[in-house]
């Protein structure tokens, strides 16, 4: 009896160990981008971007981490065919004593003539002056995303010829632009700025996608600049030389929740195929701060750990659990 006694004082042998105690940590869930459709198409909007700084987390709990896919582009037709980005969440199953904490994801560039798509951002529109997809959707305090940008068409002055480039989808930081005509050409709308406010995370995320650009005449106009923070890049409507970049050089970077860059038209034998293809969103991220004072956290386990400072960081890049004996 003494011997089993000694065992579980020191938690040896068959006896358990205690749940760890209750404490707070700093969560940032950023969901999948919007893709990028082709045939002047909006870009695809950036996943939601939110963050938590006094999550409770108590013992013996296993918590579901959900790293939300970002959304499918595609090529000329069907031209609304593009994808919002995928809902990314910490405790998607309500575990423990707090619920889940959720992002939505990025809407989807559309067009032509069509409003993109709601979401975290909201999705450019492409040849449409009436406005971009709403951000922050569903609504949360503080907002989670920026509208997209609205299109032009062949009335948006000075334009003379049929047709109109596409806005940017909105990013973390900042709502996408409107297509610049310019005095004889247009660029496509930039991509709205990502964001790094989050404590738990330095690295700028949720950028979104470039419009397509669209010039007058038909001559070439410049691809929409990628939102800083994983943003895909728009391309232009028309090809000049078959010298335009792969579609996936338009996605979203991985596992920032970048929206898709939109792709161009083609308009003659000599246009590169891909350039007609828009590019996908990029992958969400959930982080995990805690301070490394926790008592016994190295029992702690999921994602990738790492230690900053005074702090241990736990990066969920794919679906897992954060589990907390």
């Amino acid at each position: 009896m003494a011997t089993g006694f000694g065992y579980k004082i020191l938690g040896l042998g068959g006896g358990s160990l205690p749940s760890l105690e209750p404490f707070n940590a700093n969560i940032l869930v950023v969901a999948g981008g919007g893709g990028g459709g082709g045939g002047q198409t909006g870009g695809g909007g950036a996943g939601g971007y939110r963050f938590n700084t006094s999550y409770p987390i108590v013992g013996g709990t296993s918590y579901k981490v959900t790293v939300g896919a970002g959304g499918v582009s595609c090529g000329i037709s069907p031209v609304n065919a593009t994808v919002n980005g995928n809902n990314s969440s910490f405790n998607t199953c309500g575990a423990g004593c707090a619920t889940s904490f959720e992002s939505a994801g990025g809407g989807a560039g559309r067009g032509p003539g069509a409003a993109g798509a709601d979401g975290g951002s909201g999705g450019g529109s492409g040849e449409n002056p009436d406005g971009g997809g709403t951000g922050n959707t569903p609504p949360v305090n503080p907002s989670q995303g920026n509208p997209g940008g609205p299109g032009r068409t062949a009335s948006s002055a000075p334009f003379t010829a049929p047709g109109g480039g596409s806005g940017g989808g909105g990013g973390a930081g900042g709502a996408g632009s409107a297509q610049d005509p310019g005095a004889g050409g247009g660029s496509g709308g930039p991509g709205g700025n990502g964001s790094n406010s989050a404590p738990v995370d330095s690295t700028l995320r949720a950028g979104g996608g470039g419009g397509v650009g669209y010039a007058a005449g038909g001559g070439p106009g410049a691809g929409g600049s990628a939102g800083p923070g994983g943003g895909g890049a728009g391309t232009y409507y028309n090809c000049h030389g078959g010298t335009t970049t792969p579609g996936t050089d338009r996605a979203g970077q991985a596992n920032t929740g970048g929206g898709g860059g939109s792709g161009g038209r083609p308009a003659s034998p000599n246009c590169a195929g891909s350039n007609k293809f828009g590019g996908g969103g990029g992958s969400g991220v959930v982080i995990v701060q805690f301070a490394n004072s926790v008592g016994c956290n190295d029992r702690i386990s999921g994602g990738t750990r790492t230690t900053s400072g005074c702090n241990i960081i736990h990066t969920f890049n794919a679906t897992g659990c954060f589990v907390v004996p």
